[in-house]
């Protein structure tokens, strides 16, 4: 007769509670979890892949076409009788400086102080 005492029901609701609340805790983990998981997954395969490049580039690098490849690019050099052309973007060296004429004058200085 104990278990039909409210006594009795109440301890059983309590542990009910508490039960409940540590499986939302769990399942929130669980998801948390699956989460993280997919991430790392995610970082091995670009890590996997990156792999793969960082292998073919060493492997290129391994011939004399790639270390000719290398040097070209980075000393900007020509095999002998080869010729090297040099494209120069104009709109980067352009060397045209305004210059501004200066007037002294105490109303010139009035005017540069309002228009600034």
């Amino acid at each position: 007769m104990f278990w039909h005492s409210p006594f009795a029901l109440v301890l059983f609701c309590c542990v009910l509670i508490f039960f409940g609340y540590r499986i939302v805790d769990l399942v929130q983990k669980e998801r948390e979890t699956a989460y993280e998981k997919e991430l790392a997954l995610d970082r091995i395969s670009d890590l996997q892949k990156r792999e793969v490049s960082l292998t073919k580039d060493i492997a290129r690098l391994g011939t004399q076409e790639g270390k000719e490849e290398i040097i070209r690019e980075k000393y900007q050099v020509a095999k002998p009788n080869e010729k090297m052309v040099t494209i120069v973007d104009e709109s980067k060296n352009d060397n045209h400086v305004e210059t501004e004429v200066v007037s002294h004058g105490f109303w010139n200085w009035v005017k540069r102080i309002f228009n600034k």
